[in-house]
C-alpha cells in the first residue's frame, strides 16, 4: 500500500496516550558513544553522506531495560517485538507483557519503510548540488533533491525540516572533544582544526544532525504498561578536507532537551501545526528504537512495517 494512503487512512491524532513519553537524560555521557562506528564513516568518510545530508541523519540505536521496582534490568533487543493497531498505535511486547509506544498515528508506516530499506538521510538541505550529488541523492532515495521518498507528502515533511533547525546546546568539553577526534581520527584527520582567517566573513562550516554515536535507552515501564525514551541526537559541523576528502568535524552540539513540564505531542495534522523541539526529539528516539529491532529481528520487523502500512492484518488494540 502506498505510504502516503497508508498516513492518511488514520487520524493523525496520538498513538496511545498523548504523551510521548520522552525522558530527559541530563548526564549525555549515557547515551553518547564516542567509538567510531560503520554508520559514521559512512557519514563522514571519504565521499560519504556528508556531501548530500545537510539536515537529518537516522542512524542511532537503543538499548532495552525494563524498569520495575526502581531498577533497570536489560533487555536483549532480539526479545522485542513492535505491533501496529488498527487506530494508528503503536507497542512492543517483551514477555507476554505489552507497553505502549508514544508517537503519532500514521508516522510508524513512512518510518518503518524508512528504517527496512536503511536508509540514512531523512531529510536535507545539501551544501553540494552538482551532478554527481544529484545522482547520489536519488540513490540514497532522496526525492525532489529534500526529502526521503517515505516523507514525501506526509503530514510529516514540516516536522523533518523544522528538525533540520532544532535548538541545541553545548556538549562538555572532553565529550565534544572525545567525538570529534574519534570521528576525524578514524578518516585520518588526527588534530584537524580549521583557521577561522581563511572563511573571510562566510559561516564556518557546515551542519548534519545525526544520532550515529547515540545510543537511545528505552524503558518499559511495568506499572505503567508505557515505554520512556531517554536520549537525543547530536549536531555535528564539520568542513570538507581537500586533501582525503572526507569531512572535518570541529564541533559537535546537543539537542536540548528543555520543555514545559506536562508537554506533549502536537497534532501534526491541525492546519498550521508547529513541531515542537518535544516532538523533534521523540521522532530521533522512535527512529533509533525501529532501527535496533530491525537490526536484532529484521523479519520480525519487516512483519510489523506491513501490519502498520495495512499490507497485513493488525492488532485489535
Amino acid at each position: 500500500m502506498n505510504t502516503k494512503l497508508a498516513v492518511s487512512a488514520v487520524a493523525l491524532l496520538i498513538a496511545g496516550s498523548a504523551q510521548a513519553q520522552v525522558r530527559v537524560e541530563p548526564d549525555t555521557s549515557s547515551f553518547i558513544d564516542p567509538a567510531s562506528g560503520h554508520d559514521a564513516e559512512l557519514l563522514f568518510g571519504r565521499s560519504g553522506y556528508f556531501m548530500i545530508a545537510g539536515g537529518v541523519v537516522l542512524g542511532g540505536t537503543a538499548a532495552f531495560y525494563l524498569e520495575r521496582n526502581g531498577a533497570d534490568q536489560p533487555v536483549p533487543a532480539s526479545m522485542i517485538q513492535l505491533t501496529a493497531a488498527r487506530g494508528g498505535s503503536v507497542s512492543l511486547t517483551y514477555a507476554g507483557a505489552t507497553y505502549q509506544v508514544g508517537m503519532p498515528a500514521g508516522l510508524a508506516c513512512p518510518l518503518g519503510e524508512f528504517v527496512a530499506r536503511d536508509g540514512i538521510v531523512a531529510y536535507t538541505v545539501p551544501k553540494y548540488m552538482d551532478a554527481q550529488s544529484r545522482q547520489f541523492m536519488l540513490r540514497a532515495g532522496l526525492k525532489h533533491h529534500r526529502i526521503a521518498r517515505e516523507f514525501d507528502g506526509t503530514p510529516f515533511e514540516h516536522l523533518l525540516h523544522e528538525a533540520d533547525f532544532a535548538a541545541t546546546t553545548p556538549l562538555a568539553p572532553k565529550m565534544a572533544h572525545d567525538l570529534t577526534a574519534s570521528l576525524n581520527d578514524a578518516n585520518g584527520l588526527n588534530g584537524f582544526v580549521i583557521d577561522a582567517a581563511d572563511q573571510d566573513d562566510k559561516p564556518i562550516g557546515s551542519l548534519i544532525n545525526a544520532d550515529v554515536q547515540v545510543r537511545y535507552h528505552v524503558y518499559l515501564m511495568a506499572g505503567r504498561q508505557q515505554v520512556e525514551i531517554g536520549g537525543v541526537p547530536l549536531r555535528y559541523f564539520w568542513e570538507l578536507d581537500g586533501n582525503s576528502g572526507t569531512a572535518g568535524v570541529f564541533a559537535v552540539d546537543v539537542l536540548a532537551q528543555n520543555w514545559p513540564a506536562g508537554t506533549r505531542l502536537s497534532d501534526l495534522s491541525a492546519p498550521g501545526a508547529q513541531p515542537t523541539q518535544y516532538d523533534i526529539i521523540n521522532f530521533y528516539q522512535v527512529a533509533g528504537l525501529f532501527r535496533q529491532v530491525h537490526m536484532s529481528n529484521p523479519t520480525q520487523f519487516n512483519n510489523f512495517v506491513d501490519q502498520a502500512c495495512n499490507k497485513t492484518t493488525q492488532s485489535s488494540e
